[in-house]
């Protein structure tokens, strides 16, 4: 009788390991597995195409890149949350966020605060988009914007740092422009251009202007690229993603080769930004 009660209670103890070790295992509700780190990712929820939130799925090219990283890494589960340009540079300031993806160019300052990988995730395309009043329709490339009026770029964007640049670079060539932190639409601010309140507005080309001004009937035209800027995904500055971002930049090394990227660009921009590297 004992010999039949301690293998009863044995039997019990074995259950009860079974019990514990099946609690490791990933719940059905879509939990991280253990041992796979999640990374909260910040991402533009109203820049369509580069990133757009539609039925509450983050849709995009940003986001395409991303679950193809996620694909590839194993360790990590990468969570896209929508967030704002400004509010997501905060929230990578402070951790609330691993990381952002936001078509963000590479300077010095932001280098200094983050962790940014050497490999691009893609390209941003500056455009000259003018109205057709006077002698606005010769105008093709930044040359041609001496003594024209144009959109307000605000202080802390690339439009303004490439303006910059360029005074810097053409003094021949320079260009008057005012900053702005004043927030308008791209539909608005391509209006007023049509409009005659300002000859241009210089901007990459992957927020949908094209959509806008085709959607809008607005009589505005589009340059050529007048400057290639590369653009990087930013990570919070701390020791535990310093592999993190030696494991991205590998995979994107890995998905510009394979053509992935190209094919991702022509689903979302209409053309490949990577026949300009």
């Amino acid at each position: 009788m004992m010999k039949k009660t301690g293998y009863i209670l044995f039997l019990g103890f074995l259950l009860l390991l079974t019990a514990c070790g099946n609690e490791e295992e990933p719940s059905s509700d879509g939990a991280t597995e253990p041992g796979v780190r999640q990374v909260v990712v910040a991402v533009p929820p109203t820049s369509k195409p580069l990133s757009w939130e539609e039925d509450g799925e983050l849709q995009g090219y940003e986001p395409g890149v991303i679950r193809l990283v996620d694909e590839a890494l194993d360790d990590y589960e990468f969570e896209m949350v929508g967030v704002a340009d400004s509010a997501a540079e905060v929230g990578l300031d402070t951790g609330k966020y691993d990381m952002i993806a936001q078509g963000l160019f590479k300077t010095a300052e932001r280098e200094d605060k983050y962790l940014v990988p050497e490999e691009s995730n893609g390209f941003s395309l500056m455009r000259i988009y003018a109205n057709n009043m006077g002698d606005n329709v010769r105008i093709n490339s930044m040359e041609d914007l001496v003594g024209k009026d144009i959109y307000h770029p605000t202080p802390s964007g690339g439009v303004f740092n490439f303006l910059m640049t360029w005074n810097e670079e053409n003094p021949d060539y320079h260009i008057d422009f005012t900053p702005s932190d004043a927030a308008f639409s791209y539909a608005d601010i391509l209006k007023q251009v049509e409009a005659g309140r300002f000859d241009v507005f210089i901007h990459p080309s992957n927020v949908g202007q094209n959509e806008i001004i085709e959607n809008e009937n607005l009589d505005i035209r589009e340059t050529e690229p007048v400057d290639v800027t590369p653009t990087y995904f930013m990570f919070h500055q701390e020791k535990e993603n310093v592999e993190l971002v030696e494991e991205v930049n590998s995979v994107l090394k890995e998905l510009k080769e394979s053509g992935e990227l190209s094919e991702l660009s022509v689903e979302y921009f209409d053309e490949d930004i990577f026949e300009y590297e």
